[in-house]
């Protein structure tokens, strides 16, 4: 199943919805309506502030409040009041406002299903799922608190990924929805298969060796046809299998061999130099307002002070760069036991943080510290937010994973189709051990002996 299903994930991947997607469908703030400040807001909204960013939501502005139990408030703008969950016939509304063509049906609240079950739409559930009357099938998946469209599906991407992506991760809504109990399950169902795997392979290998040790020209002393074929390509794909049943394991890791790539909530305090509810509360309505027209504005904090950020569906338009010395004074603070070895922008082509699951964004800050396991901490070059926390096992888990799950080393992953040929071949050969034994293990379960 694992093999099989892989080779449909390299063509029709999970569906998603990109950020600037995401953007293109929401309205431009309007500024003249923009009547509360930040601060009055931020009194609505639940203590622990993790995010405050400022939307239009119903062709009203309106403050979103995240906080650190995944849950998101939204106060309007206009008047100060706490915004109720969104109808369907509101999310109709906007839905004609944003595309010209018709929908064919609206279905909800709902807080999960195959396409929003994971852990990044928390904060947003439940949804409306939006299904459009287009020759494709699309569906949008619409927060009933924020009004965003979140998540996007076409009837291609639900097909294959219900022979894909839903399959190889083990990822029914059921199982999914449990995020402990999914983790459990998939990690200790590798780990089994991951044992198997090792003893099959040190099994065909010490046969192989006994035969040849007697001075028979042959690699395996099978007669019965399906044993022979399964000994023999185990010997040639063995290691390929136990390369990928190994490196998925380690997709499930979750902190339990390697350190998890994230600050912890101290350091991320401290980087900030003040909570970010005190950094909000300074914030005037004039510096919002004399921002260019923009989709969302985002406040942040770093190193004490307040850094807003606006951004349309082209990207950001009202953002400058951290100063290296500013970031120097954050990091020192939030690591204070370490000396800052360097600081630098990644460069596009890093093996590091340019792969073929995603990126960091262009201009990412990497900040490397003088500490027992060389620790490289990403921030966002304009925001100051931490990217990533990469140590030395960090690093080494990029290969493990990356490198040996997905094929992604430099040259290679860059290389189409080469990549697409050798990646189905070592698939296929995976495949074909993995059915040879299947059969065997069924036959000898329900054939009589």
């Amino acid at each position: 199943m694992w093999f099989a299903t892989g080779m449909v994930m390299m063509y029709v991947p999970y569906p998603s919805l990109p950020d600037s997607d995401r953007l293109a469908m929401m309205e431009t703030i309007d500024y003249t309506k923009l009547n509360v400040e930040p601060a009055v807001a931020l009194s609505k909204c639940p203590p622990m502030l993790t995010g405050f960013r400022a939307i239009m939501l119903t062709n009203r502005p309106a403050y979103v409040c995240h906080t650190s139990d995944n849950a998101t408030h939204v106060i309007y703008g206009d008047d100060g009041q706490l915004a109720p969950h969104l109808t369907a016939s509101v999310v109709e509304r906007r839905v004609h406002e944003v595309f010209s063509k018709p929908l064919k049906s609206i279905e909800g609240p709902m807080d999960y299903d195959q396409w929003i079950v994971a852990n990044k739409f928390d904060p947003y559930r439940p949804f409306l799922q939006v299904a459009m009357a287009d020759d494709a099938g699309t569906h949008y998946y619409v927060s009933t608190i924020t009004g965003e469209f979140l998540q996007r599906t076409t009837r291609h991407e639900r097909v294959w990924n219900y022979l894909g992506a839903v399959l190889h991760w083990i990822y029914p809504t059921v199982l999914r929805k449990d995020h402990a109990l999914w983790d459990k399950t998939v990690w200790w169902l590798s780990l089994i298969a991951l044992v198997g795997t090792a003893s099959g392979v040190y099994l065909g290998l010490y046969r192989t060796l006994k035969v040849r040790a007697s001075g028979r020209r042959t690699l395996s002393s099978f007669k019965e046809n399906w044993m022979r074929w399964h000994h023999i390509l185990g010997l040639f794909a063995g290691i390929l299998v136990l390369s990928w049943i190994f490196s998925g394991w380690l997709s499930m890791d979750h902190g339990r061999l390697f350190s998890t790539p994230s600050a912890t909530l101290t350091q991320q305090n401290l980087l900030r130099g003040s909570s970010l509810s005190e950094i909000v509360s300074r914030v005037g309505l004039g510096s919002l307002t004399s921002l260019h027209p923009a989709s969302e504005v985002t406040i942040h904090a770093f190193a004490g002070e307040s850094v807003i950020l606006a951004q349309d569906h082209n990207g950001l338009i009202d953002a400058q760069t951290l100063a290296f010395a500013q970031i120097r004074r954050a990091i020192i603070a939030a690591w204070p036991e370490q000396k800052v070895v360097s600081l630098k922008v990644v460069p596009d082509d890093d093996v590091y943080t340019n792969l073929r699951e995603g990126q960091l964004p262009a201009g990412t800050i990497r900040v490397a510290l003088d500490d027992s396991n060389s620790t490289w901490i990403h921030l966002d070059a304009f925001s100051g937010e931490v990217l990533s926390v990469m140590d030395r096992g960090r690093r080494v888990y990029r290969w493990l994973f990356n490198g040996l799950h997905s094929l992604d080393f430099p040259w290679l992953a860059k290389h189409r189709p080469v990549w697409d040929i050798v990646m189905f071949i070592c698939l296929f050969a995976g495949f074909s051990v993995s059915v040879t034994g299947a059969v065997i293990g069924l036959r000898r379960l329900f054939l009589p002996r």
